[in-house]
């Protein structure tokens, strides 16, 4: 490869040049809020989900630049995953007690043949209950498992679901065709839109349900809507091989 040869083709660059203008904006929001009480539950946790969302873009950015686009793909489901659970949070308010009790369920099995340490996983279910409902008593407490399809349609997103989280599920996952290479062709182009719809979308939440410092985004989802026209109608590319 030519040392001038571009790794990327233009309209990725272009999308690159987007996420790096929003991560400024991104750290600027997360630092306004220290200080800040949120005004509930749910505004509490997506605080939390906005730093996720920023350090899986400020990850991705970074492996991005560098060339190393197998990498940066498997920062995109925990991205999407976040923003998930974060719109979730504040559009139905089961969401929080029900993703604790799923993550007990879960933290459980790791005990299946200790029953002692059963027991204790049982008492501290209860003392969660308590703590939960004294501090939060307007959110239900309901004792049933929920996976990230459920979330997903909780948050009204499941057309994300069935797209986009189901493709960069196979890269986390190591399916056949994502470790043979296979997906790259019909993803590499897809990445980074995704990844700034995410940064995106968190912001956009920061800024309508916490005390965040955020400007008026409407001039970026132009950018990102004019970008995704365009790459609407560009062929798949190549990928260049700097490895």
């Amino acid at each position: 490869m030519s040392v001038c040869q571009p790794i990327y083709p233009p309209i990725e660059i272009e999308f690159l040049k987007l996420l790096k203008e929003l991560q400024p904006i991104f750290i600027k929001a997360l630092n306004s809020l220290g200080g800040k009480k949120p005004s509930d539950a749910g505004s509490s946790y997506l605080g939390r989900i906005a730093k996720t969302v920023n350090r899986a873009s400020d990850g991705y950015l970074l492996l991005r630049e560098a060339g190393r686009m197998d990498a940066s793909k498997l920062l995109i489901r925990p991205a999407l995953e976040a923003v998930f659970c974060g719109t979730a949070a504040l559009k139905d308010k089961e969401f929080l007690f029900r993703k604790a009790y799923s993550e007990w369920k879960e933290d459980k099995k790791l005990f299946a043949k200790d029953a002692e340490r059963r027991k204790q996983a049982d008492e501290y279910l209860k003392l969660l209950q308590a703590g939960f409902q004294k501090h939060n008593p307007a959110y239900p407490i309901k004792l049933r498992e929920i996976k990230i399809e459920g979330i997903a349609k909780m948050a009204e997103l499941s057309p994300v679901y069935e797209s986009a989280y189901r493709v960069y599920c196979k890269y986390t996952h190591s399916a056949m065709r994502a470790v043979s290479g296979h997906l790259d062709q019909g993803t590499d182009l897809r990445d980074t839109p995704t990844i700034v719809w995410c940064v995106l979308m968190t912001l956009d939440l920061l800024k309508k349900h916490t005390p965040a410092e955020i400007s008026n985004l409407g001039n970026y989802y132009q950018k990102l809507e004019s970008l995704n026209d365009q790459l609407s109608k560009h062929a798949p590319t190549t990928r260049i091989d700097i490895s």
